[in-house]
């Protein structure tokens, strides 16, 4: 017999499923087809991996078969004719290995829903704006005086706090223009960690200054890596303004907490590597590339800003950030707008097993109404107002429950999905790019294609990890 070698994730090669209730689904086999000893066994329900060779997987099977270790070893002992006391051993091991996390279970496991908690709100603190960008996901008839009351404001925050609640974002329109945005930073930052999404025009030395002494995170929007095309997109001298903003920033000794938010759109396809450049030239940790959304005015803009924009073009673009990452360039992070991908699961994990923040977030309009996700901000999945009703009251809603109920149902549910051996890995892809995608949540988004295939080339690559 082989000794058994074992590596173990937190993220299959001939996959096939077998959706009969009556069998036991707590893990299936993942085999490359290729003259390979490795394979890896994926969890039923949850995202945990193991690489295990030829008698591990022999010894698992039994396992599962038989739900028992002495008939396991008597079964190896005929087969090989050896002692039953050393297959016994090696049975032992492999149960030790698969039994503890749950690879064992004698009926399929059933994924935990969601519960709702408070751990987090996005204020839509204003829809004053400086710019008039026109891929803006704000209506260009919304009223430009439309505020989130003050009070408003500081009611959340102390919910938050009382039920020990990590952080805000603050956006807008232009959160810099919201009067007692000061206030509310200072008050905030006594317990929370806070974010502010800016694009970072407003910005001065001692706007710097401040936000250093708070040591607030700053994002700035950047959509061009030059004057020619940030200011074709946001106008004339703003790419020299942020670009002093940052510096400003970094002055002050808040650079560390500094990253760029792009927008991909026709104007600066062609620019998107460029951005990478310079956000390394100016020491910035971590660049976001954000899909292009139609609602607001985006949607009026269209026919100039998205109308040629294919999903062959994000998904060039998202190979040339993989293949930077496989070259281990360049120095910062990238987030390429890729819901779903990742091979190496969150630390900190709800015991849900799914790291989508829906069901932990408030998400607040400058009306007070107030949705689970900043892609669901549609009246379907409204669970409240700030204005009239408490944090715990829109967090405990009956619709942010059937939210997070279809967060964790979503990956059993649709087809595509059911059928997919990388299903609790991806977990569905993102249902709120879904909803725009398609929609509606109970679909696969538009990038799900381009997933499996480079879950199936990651997964190739570990079976032929030689140790």
């Amino acid at each position: 017999m082989r000794h058994l070698t074992e590596r173990t994730g937190s993220g299959l090669r001939g996959f096939s499923i077998d959706n009969n209730q009556d069998s036991i689904m707590s893990f299936f086999v993942y085999s490359s087809g290729r003259d390979n000893k490795n394979h890896i066994l994926f969890h039923a329900t949850r995202p945990l991996w193991m690489v295990i060779n030829d008698t591990g997987l022999e010894i698992a099977l039994l396992l599962k078969k038989t739900g028992s270790v002495e008939k396991s070893a008597e079964s190896l002992a005929r087969k090989y004719g050896i002692s039953k006391d050393l297959a016994g051993k090696d049975v032992s091991h492999v149960y030790d290995l698969l039994n503890g996390p749950g690879f064992l279970d004698r009926k399929t496991p059933v994924p935990q829903p969601r519960k709702p908690s408070l751990k987090t709100v996005f204020f839509h603190l204003t829809k004053r704006c400086n710019l008039k960008c026109p891929h803006c996901y704000f209506h260009q008839d919304d009223n430009a005086d439309t505020d989130l009351p003050f009070p408003v404001v500081i009611g959340l925050l102390d919910a938050l706090m009382e039920n020990e609640g990590k952080s805000i974002t603050l956006s807008g329109g232009e959160p810099l223009l919201y009067p007692g945005i000061k206030e509310i930073i200072q008050y905030a930052r006594q317990r929370l960690e806070v974010k502010i999404l800016t694009n970072g025009v407003l910005i001065d030395r001692e706007w710097a200054e401040f936000l250093a002494d708070m040591n607030v995170s700053v994002q700035i929007s950047i959509d061009g890596s030059g004057v020619e095309v940030h200011d074709s997109i946001r106008g004339k001298g703003n790419f020299e303004k942020s670009r002093q903003a940052l510096k400003y920033l970094q002055e002050a000794g808040l650079g560390h907490k500094v990253n760029f938010s792009t927008t991909v759109m026709k104007q600066n396809l062609h620019d998107l590597s460029k951005i990478i450049t310079l956000a390394e030239e100016y020491n910035v940790s971590l660049v976001r590339f954000l899909p292009l959304r139609k609602c607001g005015r985006a949607e009026s803009e269209w026919a100039s800003i998205g109308a040629e924009l294919t999903k062959d073009d994000y998904l060039k673009f998202f190979r040339y950030t993989s293949g930077l990452r496989s070259k281990g360039k360049p120095s910062l992070e990238i987030s390429c707008g890729l819901s779903g991908f990742l091979l190496k699961i969150p630390e900190e994990i709800s015991e849900d097993d799914t790291w989508c923040p829906v069901g932990g977030s408030l998400i607040v309009d400058t009306n007070g109404d107030t949705y689970p996700c900043v892609l669901m901000m549609d009246d379907e999945f409204k669970i409240g107002n700030a204005c009239q009703d408490t944090p715990m009251q829109m967090i405990q809603s009956d619709t942010m429950k059937m939210v997070c109920g279809m967060l964790t149902e979503r990956r059993s549910k649709i087809e595509k999905c059911a059928l997919c051996p990388w299903r609790n890995l991806c977990q569905a892809g993102c249902m709120g790019q879904t909803l725009e995608h398609k929609g509606t949540i109970w679909d696969t988004d538009d990038f799900c294609d381009y997933r499996r295939e480079e879950y199936r080339k990651a997964f190739e690559k570990i079976l032929n990890i030689d140790d």
